[in-house]
């Protein structure tokens, strides 16, 4: 201990790592083992696995503040200020004027967006104990800023204008402080003032994490990626080691399709003299690979980690099958569970592996055996809850959701599941609940958005787009479908006229190809308001404009079946022979227009799914069933965002009587959208009239059916079976 005492004293951290692993593996009692090993996995960056040896160093009172400052300090610079601050309570109860750990929960409220009187109570406090804590004045100035209070806060920054930065024994404050003026100017919106101040910060501190994180915050804010590229490229020159510049460079690049300047940065360190560098830079790499879909590559690089670590801890076996399961490869991550130390490990990679076997029942038990030993585990919770879901098990689902998300609502789609799961049952402000919970630490993404919207627009007596939901619309590609979701809220509201006039009033600009899918639901409700020429007239419009885009061909002739149903379905008094054989050539030409259109839009883009979707329509209309059903199951796989091609698929094929591939297409279907009720109900009614009606998957779906809106007289017998047994 005496060794590793002063090992870590002169920063020779990675030289402790395996003596104190081995005193842990050993069964060791003794705390400051546990602080020192949590100490060195924090240094190296392993903050998850820093986690548990901290907690334990913590149950003992001598060490509690220590170890607790450390993983709050952990907790803080991993963005999870939540953790920070309770760890930070138990520290200032048992020493209520630590200065530090004041600070830090100061930092770690402001952060947290939550609580900011006591954010800044706790700097003051600081200050009161130590006037001269720099580190307290920065503290609570970023807490003025974030309560909005700007005239206070430029009092206290003028308090400390005299602040030396190149006082290299205070060079951390220096940039805090440095950074807390540039943040100053941007909360104060003098971008101009911020760009200079934060610029200045760059050039005297260019490897201070927190300042390069504001930095970049605020130029993301400006749109500016090439600023940020070159902070990040800044950053990493001066701070080489840091393995978290270089992966947020790495991942800027990637989102720019930069991907092998991306990977060629990732590897740069792994051939580093350093093992544990090289094999979180293999580390790095792998999961690069991996979100590339790259699976063999990411495995294999994978596998450089577990090389370059002779003796791998528990966390990295336990990373190293989650990794073979992404793969695919479920015999080797059983081989690998066989192997691991701890119980909770190998259950919960066995649970996954039945999991992704559809084995649910085997899958559930296991991963509730891991969960006794690792309640917080938020990835496991939400494969417990899947596995319930498949099993019927709806109300333990939701229970394993909501605990999901306590542990890490960042970590899963547990939100979005649940959030989808209470609107299928019509629990719609609980549904909105969810997707709101803790919107000071969890973002709002995409889909989420899409969902909030769609439940405000349509059932809310007063729609409207909240401020969260706005941010995430406004950017580049979501707005159409933003718009998409608010018209089908007003059309089930009010119908396709006003529909139609809230997608004309909202200024889009229908003749650019970015928003075809837009203008083909204007078409769609000016046809269903008995307007379909109006519609016609707008696609032809378009495709004037753009006569090489496919897209516009493609809605052109989808305007046209359009116009050809409404003027067939539009005749008033018995008509004359004369009449009927002029609409008779009227329907044929319009149809062989539409044909052409569509088939163009193939020509230009093969994968073109409206086209696809048009074609099938036609196909119906000849009655061609075998060529109608090809067709939309290829406009399905051309753009599974939208089920609509699938659910007419299906229709075709259980009215030619092709009930088995009807089957796979509807299991396809709830996969995709999991608490689709009306779906069930089809899919029971199809088993029970092939005599599958007693089976465990026929009762799923019955419960499934009931549960999300599918009702059915079919249904209600499987359930009712059911309970008299």
């Amino acid at each position: 201990m005496d060794d590793i005492r002063t090992l870590q004293q002169s920063a020779q951290i990675m030289s402790t790592v395996k003596p104190l692993r081995k005193m842990v593996d050993e069964g060791t009692d003794d705390p400051e083992v546990f602080y020192l090993y949590g100490r060195a996995l924090s240094t190296l960056g392993e903050r998850d696995a820093a986690l548990w040896p901290l907690r334990r160093a913590m149950e003992d009172e001598e060490w509690l503040v220590r170890a607790g400052i450390q993983l709050a300090q952990n907790a803080f610079d991993g963005g999870n200020p939540d953790t920070a601050i309770a760890t930070l309570d138990l520290v200032l109860e048992a020493s209520p004027d630590d200065v530090l750990a004041l600070v830090l929960r100061s930092r770690s409220r402001v952060d947290s967006r939550r609580d900011l009187p006591l954010a800044l109570a706790d700097a003051d406090r600081a200050l009161e104990i130590d006037p001269d804590a720099h580190k307290a004045s920065i503290a609570r100035v970023l807490a003025l800023l974030a309560m909005e209070m700007v005239e206070e806060a430029g009092v206290a920054l003028e308090a400390i204008e005299e602040f030396s930065y190149e006082d290299e024994s205070n060079r951390a404050d220096s940039a805090r402080f440095c950074g807390a003026r540039a943040s100053f100017a941007k909360e104060k919106g003098e971008s101009e003032l911020a760009d200079e101040r934060y610029m200045k910060c760059l050039e005297l501190f260019p490897g201070s994490p927190v300042l390069v994180a504001d930095a970049v915050d605020f130029y993301e804010s400006q749109q500016d990626a090439e600023r940020v590229i070159e902070i990040l490229k800044a950053a990493l020159e001066d701070s080489p080691d840091s393995r978290d510049f270089r992966v947020a460079l790495a991942t800027w690049l990637g989102a720019r399709q930069r991907h092998d300047e991306a990977l060629e940065i990732l590897r740069e360190v792994t051939d580093s003299a350093n093992p544990q560098v090289a094999a979180n830079a293999w580390m790095d790499v792998a999961g690069f690979l991996i979100k590339r879909d790259d699976m063999v590559g990411g495995v294999e690089a994978f596998e450089k980690v577990l090389e370059a670590t002779p003796e791998p801890s528990p966390e990295l076996l336990f990373r190293y099958a989650d990794m073979l399961l992404v793969a695919e490869r479920y015999d080797d991550a059983l081989e690998v569970a066989d192997s691991m130390s701890l119980p909770a490990h190998q259950h919960l990679v066995r649970g996954r592996v039945h999991l992704e076997r559809n084995e649910f029942a085997p899958a559930l038990k296991e991963l509730s055996v891991g969960l006794k030993d690792w309640p917080e585990n938020s990835v496991a919770r939400y494969y417990a809850a899947l596995a319930a879901e498949e099993l019927g098990m709806f109300d333990r689902a939701v229970e394993e959701y909501r605990y999901s998300i306590r542990s890490g609502a960042k970590d899963t789609d547990a939100r979005l599941r649940l959030a989808q799961f209470h609107a299928a049952e019509g629990k719609f402000p609980n549904s909105v609940t969810i997707l709101r919970h803790d919107l000071a630490s969890n973002t709002t993404d995409v889909e989420m958005a899409l969902l909030e919207l769609e439940i405000i627009w349509r059932w809310s007596d007063n729609p409207g787009i909240p401020a969260h939901v706005g941010q995430v619309i406004r950017r580049p590609g979501v707005w159409q479908r933003a718009t998409i979701v608010m018209a089908l809220g007003i059309d089930s509201r009010r119908g396709p006229a006003e529909a139609a006039k809230f997608i004309v009033d909202s200024g889009a600009d229908l003749t650019h190809p970015t928003a075809a899918i837009v203008l083909h639901d204007l078409v769609r409700y000016l046809a269903a308001d008995g307007r379909a020429a109006e519609g016609l007239a707008l696609a032809e419009a378009s495709l004037a404009e753009y006569p090489h885009e496919a897209v516009f061909h493609a809605v052109v002739g989808l305007a046209l079946l359009l116009d050809h149903s409404v003027a067939n379905g539009d005749d008033s008094g018995e008509p004359s022979d004369t009449e009927e054989r002029a609409d008779e050539r009227d329907t044929v030409r319009d149809l062989a227009r539409a044909q052409a259109e569509l088939e163009k839009a193939l020509e230009l883009d093969p994968s073109q799914a409206m086209a696809l979707a048009g074609l099938g329509q036609l196909a119906v209309i000849s009655g061609d069933s075998a060529k109608a059903a090809d067709y939309l199951l290829r406009a399905d796989e051309a753009d599974p965002t939208e089920s609509t091609s699938l659910e007419s698929a299906i229709d075709v094929l259980i009215a030619s009587k092709r009930v088995e591939e009807a089957e796979r297409q509807l299991e396809r279907l709830l996969e995709r959208k999991p608490y689709e009720g009306k779906a069930s109900l089809r899919l029971v009614e199809l088993r029970v009239a092939r005599g599958a009606g007693d089976e465990a998957r026929t009762r799923v779906l019955a419960r499934h059916a009931m549960r999300f809106g599918g009702q059915g007289a079919a249904a209600l017998k499987v359930l009712k079976a059911t309970s008299t047994r």
